[in-house]
């Protein structure tokens, strides 16, 4: 956590500090003032794994506004859960929340998803918009019926595997997560690409707001991809199922659309800086969370 953060001014009458463990019930209340679907022990999780700032009402001591960022290694890091009530929205404390996560950050390269909202704010303060990433969704009253899977040879990941999936992460991601895909497979259940001589590629199933996600899904092309999306899906118990895929994946778009899984939502992935490429490494097709690519 940056709880080095001085007290700083956040604009509208409202000051800056530290998000600690207290501030969860106020993130959790004003994602539900925009509709997103996270659970409190989904917020919970993002604390543990970062850190947050929050902005407070100078005279009522009420939280007005919230922003989270999260490090991996020296060289990048991700920002999201930015979030103001919307009575204080337009006064300058997105902007206070925004410029004190990239300062925090350092000299990192930052990756962030925009909603249409925030967009114009990102851009002035640096950030590059680089492609879009669409929402995934339906509700099931019985497991989907799936449309035909490329040939791919598929596995249920075990324990023994988890440390083979985080250097497959690491390489499409570009950066160390080790820390979130673990916590990923500790909450869910994981399938991979079983390669000649190792593991190729994975996706993960686990709880996430008002039902199950898959994500991250890292693969060596489209096919595989589908196949573990399709490995997930079918795990899936009935309910909202959630998958947040790169644009670029046009076919595993037309895949999960047909599957009954279209897109409902569409957000601007931005950098901020110069993001560390892998040669020959994995593609990434499906994201951990929005707010941690």
């Amino acid at each position: 956590m940056n709880d080095h953060l001085q007290v700083r001014p956040g604009g509208a009458g409202a000051e800056l500090r530290p998000m600690h463990a207290g501030d969860l019930a106020a993130v959790h209340h004003l994602a539900q003032q925009v509709s997103w679907p996270h659970r409190p022990e989904d917020c919970a999780l993002m604390l543990q794994l970062g850190s947050g700032i929050v902005a407070i009402d100078a005279a009522a001591g009420a939280a007005v506004g919230v922003g989270m960022r999260w490090s991996f290694g020296d060289g990048v890091g991700t920002i999201g859960m930015m979030l103001v009530e919307r009575e204080r929205q337009g006064r300058g404390i997105g902007r206070a929340l925004m410029t004190s996560l990239i300062a925090d950050s350092g000299a990192r390269a930052l990756m962030l998803n925009a909603t249409a909202e925030g967009l114009g704010l990102y851009e002035k303060l640096g950030f590059v918009p680089t492609g879009l990433v669409r929402q995934h969704q339906a509700r099931f009253a019985e497991r989907p019926v799936l449309p035909a899977v490329p040939s791919v040879p598929l596995r249920r990941a075990g324990a023994a595997d988890h440390a083979a999936l985080c250097t497959l992460d690491e390489a499409a991601f570009g950066a160390d997560r080790s820390a979130l895909i673990r916590r990923l497979l500790a909450n869910g259940v994981a399938w991979l690409v079983d390669g000649a001589a190792a593991a190729a590629g994975f996706a993960i199933l686990r709880p996430f707001g008002r039902g199950m996600m898959i994500g991250p899904v890292v693969a060596p092309g489209e096919d595989e991809a589908i196949a573990l999306v399709a490995a997930a899906a079918s795990a899936a118990p009935p309910g909202v199922l959630r998958i947040d895929i790169l644009a670029r994946a046009a076919h595993l778009g037309d895949w999960l659309t047909a599957a009954g899984l279209p897109a409902v939502d569409t957000v601007t992935t931005m950098l901020r800086g110069d993001w560390p490429a892998v040669p020959n490494a994995p593609r990434r097709f499906g994201l951990a969370l929005q707010a941690m690519g």
